[in-house]
């Protein structure tokens, strides 16, 4: 049996006639026939070549994907870590702004209280002693409600009363913080002209007092120097 291709031992068994059929090719010794077209083995190891070639640079293909795609991850990661640091961080710094803006209202609202107990004080009157006391004793009952000012009772709950009904108060609770309200004889000072009647206390010394001690002193008909 005549084979289309042998190898060199094969070739060497052949007597001279079957190796007059053959024709040494790359590989071997190739049976000359005519139709039958001789193989291209270039080209076959070309081919082979070009498919290693492809599945090489699709794994390099695959292997830089996986890297592209670990990278975008990290990098996704990184800015997702910083985006909460920077959202933690501006939460701080608003309840902060917030915390100094609420303060800075206290501070305002009790400025406002404390001018408009002034004002009221000084319709009292005018010694600046009693109209201390009485700012402190007005500044306790009001109040300062969507920006205005309303009157409060002694448990500092709202009360429909105004500020003229507040003064109207003051005067009967207090009459001897106001001006005109004290009764002369007995047991206030237009009586008794003595010095040893009346308790003079230097204004350092009346300031150090509780308001409830220097009610008593004023009262009383103490002077202050």
């Amino acid at each position: 049996m005549i084979k289309y291709s042998v190898n060199e031992e094969e070739f060497s068994a052949l007597d001279e006639a079957q190796q007059g059929l053959y024709s040494q090719g790359n590989e071997g010794f190739i049976l000359n026939v005519e139709g039958v077209p001789k193989e291209d083995v270039s080209g076959l190891k070309r081919k082979i070549d070009e498919l290693l070639t492809e599945k090489k640079s699709a794994q390099q293909q695959t292997i830089e994907a996986k890297e592209l795609a670990k990278s975008e991850t990290a990098e996704k990661l990184k800015k997702s870590n910083d985006y909460e640091q920077l959202y933690n961080s501006s939460e701080a710094e608003r309840e902060k702004t917030a915390e100094s803006l609420t303060s800075l209202r206290h501070q305002i609202d009790g400025q406002k209280l404390t001018s408009h107990a002034q004002e009221v004080a000084l319709s009292l009157t005018k010694d600046p002693a009693r109209g201390k006391l009485l700012t402190e004793q007005i500044k306790s009952r009001l109040l300062l409600v969507d920006e205005e000012i309303r009157v409060t009772d002694t448990s500092g709950n709202l009360t429909v009363s105004t500020v003229d009904e507040l003064k109207a108060s003051i005067k009967s609770d207090y009459p001897f913080l106001v001006d005109g309200s004290q009764a002369a004889g007995g047991g206030a000072i237009g009586g008794n002209s003595g010095a040893g009647d009346t308790k003079t206390v230097s204004r350092a010394d009346f300031d150090g007092m509780d308001a409830v001690k220097r009610m008593k002193h004023v009262k009383s008909g103490g002077k202050i120097i």
